[in-house]
């Protein structure tokens, strides 16, 4: 019996010394769009990508120049409630341009150790013509050589930066 006690603390030490393999959460596409890695074989700038978000948000993928399928200059990450009728957070990017103004009578913040800037919406705890309350605002800054601005009207300010801090 002492034994069998032995050999069952050995194996949960063992077990629990072995790294646990995590998969990456799968990305629901929505309306055909681009995926992820297409974009970032399409753009001359690091793509970065939250790893946070919600599993029952969906995403679509809007491109710039309209149509252009091989150089593409700029896109939004459009994260979509589950029924894909709500646009949540609107995630764009573009190569790092310094003629971008960062600064727009904003609270100056730090997202993933860069300077950013949030702006609440002015309308912020409002009701829209849904009756739905307007909340979040906007976000910039620049993370590796990519200008990101994220906007939302429908998720907290809490829960935007908790996107934008998980975004690699």
């Amino acid at each position: 019996m002492k034994s069998l006690f032995i050999r069952l603390v050995f194996a949960l030490l063992l077990i629990q010394n072995i790294p646990l393999v995590v998969q990456a959460k799968e990305i629901k596409y929505n309306h055909g769009s681009l995926t992820i890695s297409e974009i970032k074989r399409k753009v001359d700038f690091k793509v970065v990508v939250p790893e946070n978000t919600p599993s029952d948000w969906t995403l679509e993928i809007k491109t710039y120049p309209w149509g252009e399928k091989n150089k593409i200059t700029n896109f939004n990450l459009h994260y979509m409630d589950s029924d894909d009728k709500y646009l949540l957070i609107d995630i764009e990017q573009s190569k790092e341009a310094s003629n971008k103004e960062m600064n727009i009578n904003a609270e100056r913040v730090e997202i993933n150790g860069h300077k950013g800037y949030f702006v609440e919406w002015g309308n912020c705890g409002e009701l829209d013509k849904k009756g739905e309350i307007i909340t979040g605002g906007l976000l910039r800054w620049k993370q590796e050589g990519t200008y990101v601005e994220m906007y939302s009207s429908r998720v907290s300010r809490k829960q935007m930066f908790e996107v934008a801090r998980s975004m690699k």
